[in-house]
């Protein structure tokens, strides 16, 4: 497979657009554009998405401020919702999204499911092998524990020798792996297909710490007034995983991607994308340009 380098400019987009060959990259497309190129982007949609109007997109639930349900309408909300739903009404378009677990995104977007994923998820070049990425914000990764942090978790090698259950499929299985080349005593490693199982495990004691998006635990744990969440606390260890998070799409679709990536792009140039990032108290994650297939490891 040809492998593309450059910034990814208008031209570069159109071509894209023409293109049927897969996104690909061993340096991450900066994406240029401005109206009368979303416009034209726009006009390229692939024929059966112009044709319906709709884009069909997966998200999960529990991953707020990036994404989540909203209890009282029932639909996506968060940064992810807001900056999908704003590109695809700029596209003519408007978006059919359904809540699916974890795993289940990137498996619908090769499937044809869905025409993207997004919640939440890093941009990693072994998920790059399988998907491509527009990626749309910077963030981390922190530990959560009980509150009060009574096993006085405050580096990551204070995990060793403990019980940690994460979600399936997430990046933090190979983190736990690498960590335990260092542990005398292992961790104890559980997994769940759930979002909300690993909460449930630190706050019922059958887990001493799990691990997720940092400003997805930031936000969760500040704001929570009832439920499992308010028994829980970020710990001190250090901010970890450092990742760009990403927008799934089929590496047959380039087309498709390339119109939403310019017309991203054209929302952080007149600033309707800061005004969402800041909207959630996440605007520290802001990217400006939006980058395609962007993993940092």
């Amino acid at each position: 497979m040809t492998r593309l380098k450059g910034r990814l400019t208008t031209a570069l987009l159109a071509a894209l657009i023409l293109s049927t060959a897969p996104v690909a990259a061993e340096t991450p497309f900066k994406v240029e554009t401005n109206m009368k190129a979303t416009a034209d982007l726009a006009s390229r949609l692939p024929s059966d998405i112009k044709a319906k109007g709709v884009l069909n997109g997966a998200t999960t639930d529990g991953n707020a401020p990036w994404s989540f349900i909203d209890q009282a309408t029932g639909k996506p909300a968060g940064v992810d919702a807001d900056l999908i739903n704003e590109a695809a009404k700029r596209l003519g378009l408007t978006v059919n999204w359904s809540d699916v677990q974890f795993t289940a995104g990137i498996p619908g977007v090769q499937s044809g499911r869905f025409d993207f994923y997004v919640s939440a998820m890093a941009d990693t070049l072994a998920r790059e092998k399988v998907v491509d990425f527009i990626a749309y914000s910077k963030e981390g990764s922190g530990v959560i524990v009980p509150k009060g942090n009574p096993q006085k978790i405050a580096k990551m090698e204070d995990l060793c020798g403990k019980k940690v259950s994460i979600v399936t499929g997430s990046l933090f299985p190979d983190i736990v792996k690498k960590l335990n080349e260092t542990c005398s005593t292992p961790v104890a490693l559980t997994e769940t297909a759930d979002q909300t199982g690993p909460y449930l495990a630190v706050a019922s004691g059958q887990a001493d710490a799990t691990m997720n998006t940092y400003g997805v635990s930031n936000y969760t744990l500040k704001t929570a007034t009832e439920g499992i969440q308010t028994k829980l606390e970020l710990s001190p260890v250090a901010l970890f995983a450092p990742a760009n998070q990403g927008i799934a799409f089929s590496k047959t679709t380039p087309d498709l991607l390339a119109a939403l990536a310019g017309t991203m792009q054209g929302m952080v140039e007149d600033g309707t994308y800061k005004k969402i990032m800041d909207k959630w108290q996440v605007g520290d994650g802001a990217l400006n340009p939006i980058l395609i297939n962007a993993a940092l490891f």
